[in-house]
């Protein structure tokens, strides 16, 4: 880290930070078979691809970038018997992301939802544990449902600011936001949610339950549906940065081109 980069949360109180588009839906394209494989696996059988799509991101002007560790803890690998590997995964994605980064970007390290079960949650902290070593700005816990997000949040205090992003809202969402507040998440957010104006609207219910700074990283494309383009995505920006959304990227299907629109849409405000 450059000592003259602020902080990443420093930085995002000043302006609009713009995040990555999604690696899964681009790791598909380029020959991933999720029955047989997973993304993470990537950060060690096919690390220049991975770090190539950070590096397309990171060109199209990408503040940040999150590492290719969705799934990359015990419980979710053991499906292909790699679960001892998941903490050299973790290291690994860190390390691709930051080769492609310049002193001036961040690094977020990626926790989805794969062992948010209790018995599981021993696989979450080792998988936080990896990525805090190795020196992330922050940590996001992806696409969480119900309670998903806080018991990912009580197992890792202490660390880099933690971001808690849902994939769905629910009835309980008031008290889930609620319990992140009082584990000190530094910001709450949306991703993965297909169709801008259902972004908005969760994302209006998010400012109504807490000031929290916001992430918003909706899905572009849908099976059967028309892909959202990046120019929708830059005209939504205005409306975004109203509710207060300091992190902006894209999830499934999204690429460096919505990366690109929302960067130029960013620079289109000073704060």
């Amino acid at each position: 880290m450059s000592e003259a980069r602020p902080a990443l949360l420093d930085a995002a109180r000043v302006r609009t930070l713009v995040t990555d588009g999604a690696l899964g839906t681009r790791l598909i394209a380029l020959g991933l078979d999720l029955k047989t494989d997973d993304p993470a696996l990537w950060n060690l059988s096919r690390p220049d691809d991975v770090q190539a799509i950070h590096a397309l991101d990171l060109a199209a002007g990408a503040d940040a970038v999150l590492t290719n560790t969705f799934g990359a803890n015990r419980v979710w690998l053991d499906r292909f018997h790699r679960g001892g590997d998941a903490p050299a995964l973790n290291r690994r994605a860190v390390a691709l992301a930051r080769a492609a980064e310049g002193p001036d970007r961040y690094v977020i390290g990626s926790i989805g939802p794969t062992a948010t079960a209790d018995r599981d949650l021993d696989a979450v902290l080792e998988q936080a544990d990896a990525l805090a070593e190795s020196g992330v700005d922050a940590l996001v816990f992806e696409t969480c449902r119900g309670r998903q997000a806080s018991r990912m949040a009580a197992v890792a205090p202490g660390r880099p600011p933690l971001i808690a992003s849902f994939g769905a809202l629910d009835e309980s969402l008031g008290d889930e936001v609620r319990r992140l507040e009082d584990l000190g998440v530094a910001a709450v957010g949306i991703n993965c949610t297909f169709g801008l104006a259902s972004a908005l609207e969760q994302m209006q219910e998010l400012r109504r339950l807490t000031a929290l700074p916001l992430w918003i990283k909706p899905a572009a494309a849908l099976p059967g549906a028309p892909a959202v383009t990046p120019e929708a995505f830059a005209a939504a920006v205005p409306q975004w940065r109203a509710l207060g959304a300091r992190f902006v990227g894209g999830c499934c299907g999204s690429t460096e081109a919505h990366v690109a629109a929302l960067r130029a849409a960013c620079y289109a405000f000073s704060t």
